[in-house]
Parts: structure tokens; C-alpha cells; sequence
């Protein structure tokens, strides 16, 4: 009898050893990760037309703390090659003066880039002399209220596949 119950406690053995080893290949079989080795590039944009006036902004909500005004116009958001997203802030004062940036914000990283200020009186751009990317900081650690929302907004969960989904995180994220 031990002889019986010694075969077939092998045999479950067995059996729980192979099917821990076998491939699971049913779950996510089109996933295609990021190449973790190779290194970042930055593709190279050109700078938006600066605001006439009539495009559409929408508020940031940060937190009911927070002063200013944050603005994201929602004409120009573009997602670019190299998983950028590029976009136009406005940091409106609690005096209602405007203060634009022409910005990039990099998921991986998560960090952040100002390609340019705006010249609110001439209409025009003015590129920094030394852009380099910065680190927003965590949601604990938030260095950067207003980014660390955007980075919210577009990073979690992956970039937005289209235009509506990148509508909708912004109504459901940075609007509240």
C-alpha cells in the first residue's frame, strides 16, 4: 500500500512540476515591451504656432491649495515618434497674466522639458539658451504640481492610443 500511495504522490509531483513550467502563452501574446537597452533618443519638433487668441484652453485642476491658473491649450497636444508628448501651458497668475511654455514630457523618464517661453507682447516663441529635461517627481514627492497632473494625465497607464482617449484621460484627470 505505501508502495501505491509513494507512486502516486510522484506522479502529482510530477505532474505540479510540469505544469509550472510550462509557457503560458495565452495572456498578451501581442504585448511588444520596451528595449529596455537601447537608448532614448529625442526626435526633434518644430515649435507650434504661437496662440492667436482663439484656440481652446482647458483648466487644470491641481488641488484646491494651489495658486494660479494652469491652462493646457487642447488644439496642439501632439504624441510624438520617440513617445514625447508635446504640448502648450499656460500658468496663468491669480493676476490674470499670462506665462506660456512651449513643453515635452518624457513617460520613461518621467521628466519634463521646456522648449520655449512665450512672448505674450510680440507673439512670438523664445527658446532657452540651455533646455534640459527635469525630473517632475513623484506623486508623494510632487516637485512639480502642475506637471506631475500632466504626467497623471498623459503617462499612467501608457500613452493614449488616439485623440479620444487623450479628450477623455483629460476630462477624467486634469479637470476634476
Amino acid at each position: 500500500m505505501s508502495y501505491a500511495k509513494t507512486a502516486v504522490t510522484a506522479v502529482l509531483l510530477f505532474l505540479c512540476a510540469f505544469a509550472f513550467a510550462r509557457k503560458d502563452d495565452s495572456y498578451n501574446q501581442h504585448y511588444i515591451g520596451p528595449d529596455e537597452d537601447a537608448p532614448w533618443e529625442e526626435n526633434a519638433l518644430p515649435l507650434p504656432a504661437y496662440p492667436q487668441g482663439n484656440e481652446k484652453w482647458v483648466d487644470i485642476y491641481v488641488s484646491q491649495t494651489y495658486k494660479g491658473h494652469p491652462k493646457l491649450m487642447l488644439d496642439n497636444i501632439v504624441i510624438n515618434t520617440d513617445k514625447t508628448v508635446h504640448f502648450i501651458l499656460n500658468q496663468q497668475s491669480d493676476q490674470g497674466i499670462n506665462n506660456l511654455t512651449a513643453e515635452a514630457m518624457h513617460c520613461q523618464s518621467r521628466s519634463s522639458k521646456i522648449l520655449a517661453y512665450g512672448d505674450d507682447v510680440n507673439k512670438r516663441w523664445i527658446q532657452p539658451r540651455n533646455s534640459q529635461w527635469k525630473v517632475i517627481g513623484t506623486t508623494l514627492n510632487q516637485l512639480d504640481k502642475v506637471r506631475s497632473v500632466l504626467y497623471q494625465t498623459f503617462c499612467e497607464d501608457g500613452l493614449p492610443m488616439n485623440q479620444k482617449e487623450l479628450i477623455e484621460r483629460i476630462n477624467t484627470r486634469a479637470m476634476r
